[in-house]
């Protein structure tokens, strides 16, 4: 299935760098050459402009996190919406091949039965008593009987068939142009959603632009009055809400913390995923969980180990690495690094977020995890599973790395 979506902007790729220097900013305290102590005025003054900037930033931080409590049920609600779209495809395309088979079926036996009609009419409407008439003896004129009998059900037959099966061709495309109608409104959903994604990941990034300037210009306000902007990053970093963190999964002891590093950059958006239906490629559950993120986003090494780079039809480029207790998938890479192949350290990029494979412009990191030996009670996903196939639900531990 082709879905055109909007890409995020290629400006989300420096997002992370943009923070980071931000985050500097705000941190890093400025030398100054002693100056003389201001008057009276100037503190009440400066002390006025610091509580307005810091308002400010604290209503732009709230803002911010409204918009990433959105995009991480958003992130949710595109794992609901994509097995819906693909449950959908493929029913079409069973009802088109089923349609294309009994049309096939339909048109050899009407081929059949006008066949049988010629040739009952070359042999006109005496031909059946003739032949009963020409029989030797009882025992012939039996068998011919019977013959005749058999010739005239199987016409009968025929003649069923084709009338069931021109009302399951007449059921089917009844039934195709309601699926048709039901994917094309699911795709306007899909993209609506996509749609409102990007646009929030727009408003995020001129939100924390809009709080890096505030903070610029609390710095150059203070930078000649140390002790004053001293205390405006004490009161800023304790003003700062924390991004909306999933709440905390409990894990079988000694799992806490295996994945050291979080393996997608910052912003992204994940929700529980795992076990979600799919039908891309076949029927399968959801090995893993998507981490929505722009694309150029990096993705890192969870932990020490060793990192190869593949590709697959479904998963695009994606980059495994091993470790202690496994291994892990990264898939739909928009690049490689050059520590895609070989010995990493935790928190090494090896890839960039992007949508190859049947990630359908869509970019994210989807992530899997594989242990080597699965551990008993692990917590099950929103969708009921613990463990599909070899892979865990891997939402507990990106929890605990990612927040």
């Amino acid at each position: 299935m082709t879905r055109t979506q909007r890409r995020f902007p290629a400006a989300f790729r420096l997002l992370a760098l943009t923070c980071a220097i931000a985050g500097l900013a705000l941190l890093s305290p400025v030398a100054v050459a002693q100056q003389t102590p201001p008057t009276q005025s100037e503190v009440d003054e400066a002390q006025a402009l610091a509580d307005d900037l810091k308002s400010q930033v604290s209503d732009l931080n709230d803002q911010l996190a409204q918009i990433e409590t959105r995009l991480n049920d958003a992130a949710s609600e595109v794992d609901v919406q994509e097995a819906v779209v693909e449950e959908t495809t493929a029913k079409l395309l069973d009802t088109r091949q089923r349609i294309n088979e009994n049309q096939d079926r339909y048109d050899r036996i009407v081929h059949r039965l006008n066949d049988r009609a010629v040739e009952a009419y070359m042999q006109g409407p005496g031909s059946s008593v003739e032949f009963l008439l020409g029989a030797s003896d009882l025992s012939d004129l039996s068998d011919r009987i019977e013959f005749v009998g058999a010739v005239a059900q199987n016409d009968a037959q025929l003649a069923s068939e084709v009338e069931g099966l021109r009302q399951l061709l007449l059921d089917d495309r009844a039934n195709l142009e309601t699926l048709q109608v039901a994917e094309r409104e699911q795709l306007a959903e899909s993209k609506a959603l996509w749609d409102q994604i990007a646009a929030d990941f727009d408003a995020a990034q001129l939100l924390r632009n809009e709080i890096a300037d505030k903070s610029a210009e609390a710095k150059d306000l203070f930078k000649k009055k140390q002790a004053a902007y001293d205390e405006w990053q004490k009161e800023l970093a304790a003003a700062q809400p924390p991004s909306p963190a999933h709440a905390a999964v409990p894990v079988p002891a000694g799992y806490g913390d295996i994945l050291q590093v979080c393996p997608t950059g910052s912003p992204r958006y994940y929700g529980d995923g795992f076990g979600a239906p799919r039908y891309a490629g076949g029927f399968h559950l959801h090995a893993g969980v998507d981490m929505l993120a722009a694309t150029g986003t990096p993705i890192y090494a969870p932990f020490d180990g060793t990192a190869r780079s593949s590709y697959n039809s479904l998963g695009g480029n994606a980059v495994y690495v091993y470790g202690r207790y496994g291994y892990v998938y990264n898939a739909h890479l928009s690049a490689y690094t050059d520590l895609s192949n070989g010995p990493v350290h935790a928190g090494d990029i090896i890839g960039l977020v992007g949508d190859t494979g049947d990630a359908k412009g869509t970019p994210h990191n989807h992530f899997e995890f594989h242990p080597d030996v699965i551990p008993a009670n692990w917590p099950a996903s929103s969708y009921g599973y613990s463990v599909v196939g070899s892979a865990i639900n891997p939402y507990p531990l990106l929890v605990a790395a990612c927040g």
